[in-house]
């Protein structure tokens, strides 16, 4: 078989299975599974495929046939310009958690330049380190903690870690604050924030595949914003700020959680699709 007809066939394959965006997949799997760049693709498309690896692709595409998402079987996904391996125990990185990160590195530039000091940021609910990765590589000075009650989730992170040449971060194992025991200038947090029932109603490819205690939030959501918010000003040092990943339509009641517990300057950020996405808010002294 010839590249060319690889591809054809494999886009055909997913394309009748119902998935969304066949032709990408198609492609990604090529690359991923053949080794070569769309560029070679085209100078090669007319050259025959090992037999070994014409197999090696039909089976990927009959596992992402069942859904299964295309980030796993790659094993590895692009988050900020940086690679991030990925599996079954982390959530996949998404676009929309770009705004929560470029806002906190934002936020780092002006504090430590104002400050003269290097910050300490908390990551909280890591996941696949995504999130504290990109903070720590991006700005070296920051010392970073990725927390997750996930054992394996953290070892997916310290791969991550190591994938980028992080030095400046550390990893805890803690349901929420449970064994934190220092106090940050930053709290970041992307957390479980879909309601149960909602779960049930999400795509296969993350309903079924992707962990389900980083994604469900309970019966409102709100669970882990309450408890994080709840706890925060034991872990939080006087003016530094807290900032939230959201569902599209938490923005009001997260602000208030933040509110009641005395946070202020707090803002909503919007995502790139025009969502609200991002709750940010500042520690005063006299806190509640």
């Amino acid at each position: 078989m010839r590249y060319a007809e690889l591809v054809k066939q494999g886009q055909l394959k997913l394309f009748k299975a119902g998935i969304n965006n066949a032709d990408f997949d198609a492609w990604i799997l090529v690359e991923k599974i053949c080794g070569i760049s769309r560029t070679e693709y085209f100078v090669k498309m007319h050259d025959k495929v090992d037999d070994k690896i014409v197999t090696q692709y039909f089976e990927a595409i009959e596992k992402r046939i069942t859904h299964y998402p295309l980030q796993y079987i790659v094993g590895e996904w692009e988050f900020m310009g940086l690679p991030f391996k990925v599996n079954e125990n982390v959530l996949i990185p998404r676009q929309d958690t770009e705004v929560l990160v470029e806002k906190a590195l934002e936020i780092i530039e002006k504090e430590t330049e104002k400050r003269k000091a290097n910050l300490s940021v908390m990551d909280m609910c890591t996941g696949s380190g995504c999130i504290g990765i990109t903070v720590a590589k991006k700005c070296p000075k920051a010392l970073v903690s990725c927390i997750d009650i996930s054992e394996a989730a953290l070892n997916v992170a310290k791969e991550n870690a190591k994938l980028n040449e992080v030095k400046n971060i550390s990893f805890i194992h803690s349901d929420l604050y449970t064994n934190v025991n220092e106090k940050y200038n930053i709290i970041i947090s992307n957390p479980p924030y879909i309601t149960s029932e909602e779960v049930e109603k999400l795509m296969p490819e993350v309903k079924n595949f992707e962990p389900r205690i980083a994604l469900d939030g309970d019966e409102d959501g709100l669970k882990f914003y309450r408890e994080i918010i709840a706890k925060s000003k034991e872990h939080l040092c006087e003016n530094g700020y807290i900032l939230f990943e959201i569902g599209y339509d938490q923005g009001e009641q997260v602000k208030e959680l933040l509110r009641e517990k005395g946070y202020t300057g707090i803002e909503v950020l919007k995502d790139f699709s025009g969502n609200d996405r991002v709750v940010i808010g500042k520690r005063r002294k006299m806190y509640v």
